[in-house]
């Protein structure tokens, strides 16, 4: 079997997984309190919610090995950094246009992706960049790939975090 055949079996059988589980209480309680602090201690967790160690070190390693995806990311503004998410609006094959989008300014790029909805934009590009300057210069040497129609900008100006509202109706069956 190919890697793309293992891969989409490793996928299908992580859906699989997912759509067995089932949580309870306890499952949220330690979900809100990992996606508020992914470091947060075991024995905290035993703790506040009044079971034994060992049950919420079994939970968790289901839930990290199931549903949870812990990420690492580099505080870009520690090193004078900005970050701003590019819409672009491409004609044609996408792929193609971010290839030569990662081939040219990749850089001062995070991350791509394609995107539905809004017919201005199929591409958003997070970047980072020092000055207002190296922003515009970034955005002229993109509006010069041949398939791109428009390149529109937005700052992020300040992050707030993950929020843990909407996580019962994530989690819990539909009601139906």
């Amino acid at each position: 079997m190919s890697n793309v055949g293992k891969n989409r079996n490793f996928v299908s059988q992580q859906s699989d997984q997912a759509s067995r589980l089932v949580l309870d209480d306890l499952d949220i309680g330690i979900i809100k309190e990992m996606i508020k602090d992914a470091e947060v201690k075991s024995s905290f967790l035993a703790s506040k919610y009044d079971s034994p160690l060992s049950t919420i070190q079994r939970r968790r390693a289901k839930l990290e090995h199931t549903i949870l995806k812990k990420k690492y990311y580099i505080n870009i503004s520690m090193f004078h950094w900005r970050r701003a998410d590019l819409m672009i609006s491409v004609d044609g094959d996408c792929g193609a246009a971010i290839a030569e989008l990662l081939r040219n300014f990749g850089r001062n790029i995070i991350s791509t992706s394609l995107r539905i909805g809004d017919p201005q934009a199929n591409i958003v590009a997070a970047v980072f960049y020092r000055d207002s300057r190296e922003l515009l210069n970034l955005m002229d040497g993109i509006r010069s790939i041949a398939s791109v129609r428009s390149v529109k900008w937005s700052e992020v100006v300040r992050d707030f975090g993950p929020t843990d509202a909407g996580i019962e109706t994530i989690l819990s069956p539909s009601q139906t």
